[in-house]
């Protein structure tokens, strides 16, 4: 049920009253218990009464009788029961007479509750349907999300990185800007800061182009820079429109180019997503055949939490029939989205499934973000989908210890039932984020310790510090308590204390572990041992990982050789591996050679070099990733070859 519409009235039974039998009713107090606000709205025709302690139900009776009125329904444990009043009867007139009466404590209207929506400033606001649906354009009210029920709980937070892996996303649109992903360990100085094999990637990658651009006006990239702005476009900055989350961090992958792009290209910005702290992806796009490598990527995406957002697609079809990827593959962590219109139809495009697509959301005539200051209406599932994606970045923004499978539970399980999704989608309902946001259904899990690590992915030898919190079940910080961290490499099954991870909480609940420097990718708890005498239980943190690039070594012998001369170049992998590198060289910026060369026992790799022809030579040597660390390269090395 929709927000815009739902009145939230609290109704129960009571079995019976108690007490003695009341008097002749006197003159009405000067004064009644409760001021009516000039604006509230109240039930016509019906009050709440409570009797004073001590006294039986026959007295309520008996004043009934008085005013031709009788009891509708008891509420329980109160004394308290709902008064039907004759037609003649005004509800302020009645509150009147009946607290007027000694067996009566007190009584109210019986206000009509309406939920708590917060409407932001943006001027195209009220061209958002998906989001507020007032009837707008031949829409019917209450066919959104209910987005501003919503925001009443949150606008969401920028620690909250939602991927949005697509074509490029216009960066510097002003209702963007403010709300895009800064890489923390890199600088926009030409240099690879952070060891990740990409130059200044400082607001994301474009893997179509292999730059660090994210977004290139002649691609056009509108597709993307409209998905990132129903995202998290800025809300209440009284520009443009506004996303679903107000305040999340969009980082921009992008892997599609005008005429699509490569599922290779799509891996990368799955793993680059992971590897830099996106817990949410947006990928609203799909096609081609099974891809085992497209679905492995997501299932890494899984292990590390990682929910994938993907649109249905927009071919009409069945896809239990005839599976549409990624949306269609059976990972847990992915949520596949159909699209609907402001009349909560299925939309005539839309690709279904009563098995294998979740859920709807509004994807008919979406207005959103475009390239240079633009806006404009887009259709398709690629609508829908970042429409579950900022919701899922709001429910994230609550709780920042929540995984996939709980975002994924917690909108499934609170959508609103529609018949033109009836055997069309898993849950046959459009997305509700003001009811996803009822996180009470949420399977409990321990909340009170968290831990993070100061940078999530690390070179081997790299070492870093991880900051955690304690809190009590009222949030407020537990100080001087001992918290010990604990660690599992991924080739492990279990957790062991970290050696010197024992640390005591400050005045503020924080604690630090510093120095800590991981030998593969690790995975990171802390655990409160719980504190009996205190009322204090024990509780142990999500999951933080860290993974570890390997460190490749490169050495020439020379700087500079005659032509025809021999180059000798060495290098070594850390840690200890017993594969291959794969040695690139170009010749005055061009490619001129690449071939693996084998490890021995101890690591090390060898190359002879002879070239036929004079130039400025540079070498670089590449290790790919495996299950325990992520791929690097070596510093580039050069020489000259002279006649």
């Amino acid at each position: 049920m929709s927000c815009a519409s739902i009145l939230l009235v609290v109704v129960a039974f009571s079995a019976s009253f108690a007490g003695g039998e009341a008097g002749a009713q006197p003159e009405p107090p000067e004064e009644p218990s409760f001021q009516t606000p000039e604006d509230a709205e109240f039930a016509p025709g019906q009050i709440i009464v409570k009797l004073e302690e001590g006294v039986p139900e026959r007295a309520l009776d008996a004043l009934n009788r008085r005013n031709n009125a009788q009891v509708e329904e008891g509420l329980p444990g109160l004394l308290t029961a709902v008064v039907d009043l004759p037609d003649n009867l005004p509800v302020e007139q009645a509150v009147q007479r009946y607290e007027a009466d000694p067996a009566v404590e007190w009584a109210e209207p019986d206000f009509i509750l309406q939920p708590s929506d917060v409407t932001p400033n943006d001027p195209g606001f009220s061209d958002l349907y998906g989001l507020n649906n007032t009837g707008q354009s031949g829409g019917t009210e209450g066919a959104d999300i209910s987005a501003p029920g919503a925001w009443s709980v949150t606008t969401g937070s920028e620690d909250t990185i939602i991927a949005v892996i697509d074509t490029g996303v216009d960066v510097e649109h002003p209702d963007l800007e403010g709300n895009v992903w800064t890489n923390p360990n890199e600088s926009a100085n030409g240099r690879d800061d952070s060891g990740n094999g990409l130059v200044d990637d400082v607001n994301g990658w474009d893997f179509h182009n292999d730059d660090n651009s994210v977004y290139n006006e002649e691609d056009g990239d509108e597709h993307g820079t409209h998905v990132a702005g129903t995202v998290a476009a800025e809300g209440d900055n009284e520009v443009g429109v506004t996303g679903v989350n107000w305040q999340a961090q969009i980082m921009p992958l992008k892997f599609l180019g005008p005429s699509g792009g490569f599922t290779s290209n799509a891996v990368k910005a799955i793993d680059y997503a992971v590897d830099n702290g996106a817990t949410i992806s947006n990928n609203s796009w799909g096609g081609g055949g099974r891809s085992q490598a497209l679905q492995d990527a997501i299932t890494r995406a899984g292990e590390a939490g990682h929910l994938f957002v993907a649109a249905a697609g927009n071919a009409g079809n069945d896809n239990d029939a005839n599976p549409f990827y990624p949306a269609s593959y059976d990972n847990e962590n992915i949520v596949s989205v159909a699209a609907t219109d402001s009349n909560d139809q299925i939309a005539s495009f839309s690709n279904f499934g009563q098995n294998s697509v979740d859920l709807g959301a509004p994807g008919v005539r979406i207005v959103s973000t475009l390239p240079g200051d633009n806006y404009g209406a887009f259709s398709g599932t690629s609508m829908a989908a970042p429409h579950v994606a900022g919701t899922a970045g709001l429910l994230k923004s609550t709780d920042s210890g929540l995984d996939a499978a709980q975002l994924k539970q917690q909108m499934l399980e609170n959508t609103d039932r529609l018949s033109s999704l009836e055997n069309r989608a898993v849950t046959g309902g459009r997305l509700n984020a003001a009811d996803s946001l009822s996180l009470e259904e949420v399977p409990p899990r321990p909340t009170e310790t968290n831990v993070s690590a100061g940078r999530s992915v690390l070179v081997f030898g790299q070492g870093t510090n991880l900051f955690g919190g304690l809190t009590d079940s009222s949030g407020e910080p537990v100080a001087g308590e001992e918290v010990v961290l604990l660690q599992r490499p991924v080739d492990q099954d279990r957790f062991r204390p970290v050696s010197d991870g024992a640390v005591t909480t400050d005045s503020n609940g924080r604690f630090v572990v510093r120095g800590v420097s991981p030998q593969k990718h690790t995975i990171y708890r802390a655990r409160f041992a719980g504190k009996e005498a205190e009322g204090l239980e024990p509780s142990i943190s999500g999951p933080e990982r860290v993974n570890v690039r390997v460190r490749v070594g490169l050495q020439v012998r020379n700087q500079e050789i005659q032509l025809g001369q021999r180059q000798g170049m060495a290098g070594r992998v850390f840690p200890g591996k017993e594969t291959r590198v794969r040695l690139v060289t170009t010749r005055n910026g061009e490619f001129f050679d690449a071939r693996w060369r084998p490890l021995d026992g101890n690591s090390i790799y060898r190359h002879v070099f002879q070239s036929p022809q004079p130039g400025i030579y540079r070498v670089t040597a590449t290790f790919p990733r495996d299950d325990e660390h992520l791929g690097n390269r070596s510093p580039q090395r050069s020489f000259r070859v002279v006649r």
